[in-house]
C-alpha cells in the first residue's frame, strides 16, 4: 500500500506546459494544514461531495486553525493533468464508491486519475492505464 507523506505535487504525474493546468486559489482561514492532493471546491474549501471538485492542492498549505485569521493563496492543479490516485488525500474510510465518484469528478474537470489498482466499479475509461508508483527522488 501507497502512503501519502504530502511531499509537494508527489501526487502529480504530468501535466500542461507553461502552468496551464495551475490556478491560483484564496482557500478561507481555519481549514488547518491540508496537504498536497487535498481536494478543493471553487471557493478553496475542501470538497465535501464530488460535485463540488475544482481542483487539487498543489503543495501543503497552513491555513490557521482560527477562522478570524487572514485567507491563503495557494496553487492548485485544476486542469490537463494526470495524477496517482493513491497519493491523493483520501480518507481513512473512503469506500471504492466514493473514490470512484472523486475521480470521475476530476476526469470531468480534465485531471485523468491513474492508479496502481484502481478502485471498484471504475470505469476504465476514465482513466485509460494504470499507473505505475512514482519513483520519487530527482528531477522535477
Amino acid at each position: 500500500m501507497i502512503t501519502p507523506t504530502g511531499n509537494t505535487a508527489e501526487f502529480l504525474l504530468s501535466e500542461a506546459h507553461g502552468e496551464r493546468s495551475r490556478a491560483l486559489f484564496t482557500l478561507p482561514a481555519g481549514q488547518g494544514y491540508l496537504r498536497p492532493g487535498t481536494f478543493l471546491d471553487s471557493s478553496g474549501n475542501v470538497a465535501t461531495s464530488s460535485e463540488d471538485v475544482a481542483g487539487l492542492l498543489y503543495g501543503g498549505v497552513d491555513t490557521g486553525s482560527d477562522n478570524a485569521g487572514s485567507d491563503v493563496k495557494a496553487t492548485v492543479i485544476d486542469s490537463d493533468a494526470e495524477v496517482h490516485g493513491e497519493l491523493l488525500q483520501w480518507a481513512e474510510d473512503d469506500t471504492d464508491v466514493i473514490k470512484t465518484a472523486f475521480a470521475s469528478a476530476l476526469n470531468a474537470i480534465g485531471i485523468r486519475v491513474r492508479w496502481t489498482v484502481r478502485p471498484t466499479g471504475l470505469e476504465t475509461d476514465q482513466t485509460e492505464a494504470e499507473a505505475e508508483p512514482p519513483s520519487g527522488g530527482g528531477g522535477g
